[in-house]
């Protein structure tokens, strides 16, 4: 097969990936002329349209999906043949590409890559905010951590770690509300209320201990998708929170945070999930990577507050989320059991 066509074909990929020819270019480092003149050479040796340019962004042309899946695998296929010549026999290298969500990099990554870097000098890291985005091959990233439980694609899926609802407020903040005794009681109290990432605001939040469910509407003056923007009001003493624990760690140690209803269990807490491209799961940078994820993640859970707590049992995707999330058009997931 000629070079021109091989490039051809990772330049269709790219385009249908990113939605359009300038993305693919931004994406590709290259020029958007020359996207469109080997995607269109590709086109013209078919004798027939690969891409839908009526749609935006653009997509595939309904009768090329198959076609341009099994391009996807034939290049994946290459990468990793080429990337085995260059690991072989040595330490793990090369750069590797990171996506996270923003609270996941300041909660999980941020203290963890210097000792990374420092096991494995020879792996350069490449970190990207992935935003709202939970797909990985529009990111551009070999990986992606994220909490919460990432939609079908064509990809390696691993939980990390479960996590645990934790009801949280500062001890001026208890005092001047009362510490509620049953869940019902938060009815009254001003909470932070967060966004879905399809812009649903979670106003109930659902408990259980026994056999007795409840679920209980909150409501407070302050709306965000984002963790950060909670921990002013939260430290502050102007709010209560329902967070993950894996990220209330600092706040609990030192006392300027205090848990309530401790003996209730938060339904529907996000997992700590990491998505692989298939294509790298068994490169030595990739799987030094994923054996780093997995040491640190322990090392969060171990050390969980408050201590003595039940284990976590694993979590159950929302509502909302079954609502919302269909199965992408490629190949669902594959579930890394460990």
């Amino acid at each position: 097969m000629a070079i021109h066509k091989l490039r051809g074909l990772e330049y269709l990929v790219a385009v249908v990936d990113q939605g359009g020819f300038n993305a693919a270019a931004r994406h590709l480092g290259v020029s958007a002329p020359s996207v469109h003149r080997l995607v269109q050479a590709l086109e013209a040796e078919l004798g027939t349209p690969l891409i839908d340019r009526s749609a935006q962004p653009l997509k595939p042309a309904a009768h090329a999906l198959a076609y341009i899946e099994r391009a996807r695998s034939l290049l994946d296929e290459l990468r990793e043949l080429d990337a085995s010549l260059r690991d072989q026999s040595h330490a793990p290298r090369g750069k590797i590409v990171v996506a996270a969500h923003s609270v996941v990099l300041q909660f999980v990554l941020a203290d963890a890559l210097p000792r990374f870097h420092a096991r494995y000098p020879e792996v350069h890291v490449e970190l990207t905010d992935a935003g709202s985005s939970r797909d990985l091959a529009r990111l551009g990233a070999d990986a992606m951590l994220q909490f919460g439980w990432p939609p079908e694609q064509d990809a390696i899926l691993r939980t990390l770690a479960e996590t645990r609802w934790l009801v949280v407020a500062t001890p001026a903040y208890w005092a001047r509300h009362g510490t509620p005794a049953h869940p019902s009681a938060l009815a009254g109290y001003p909470c932070a209320l967060f966004k879905t990432p399809f812009g649903e605001v979670i106003r109930r939040w659902s408990f259980e201990r026994g056999g007795e469910r409840v679920e209980v509407g909150v409501d407070g003056w302050l709306v965000s998708d984002s963790r950060p923007a909670l921990d002013a009001p939260l430290y502050s003493g102007q709010l209560a929170a329902r967070i993950n624990d894996l990220t209330l760690h600092p706040g609990l140690a030192n006392g300027t945070l205090q848990p309530v209803l401790l003996d209730w269990h938060g339904l529907n807490a996000p997992p700590l999930s990491l998505l692989l491209r298939r294509s790298l799961a068994r490169q030595p940078r990739v799987r030094a990577w994923v054996d780093f994820l997995v040491e640190t993640t322990d090392r969060l859970t171990a050390h969980r507050l408050p201590a003595g707590l039940p284990p976590v049992p694993a979590s159950v995707r929302p509502d909302w989320w079954r609502k919302r999330v269909q199965p992408s058009p490629r190949r669902g997931a594959a579930v890394d059991p460990r």
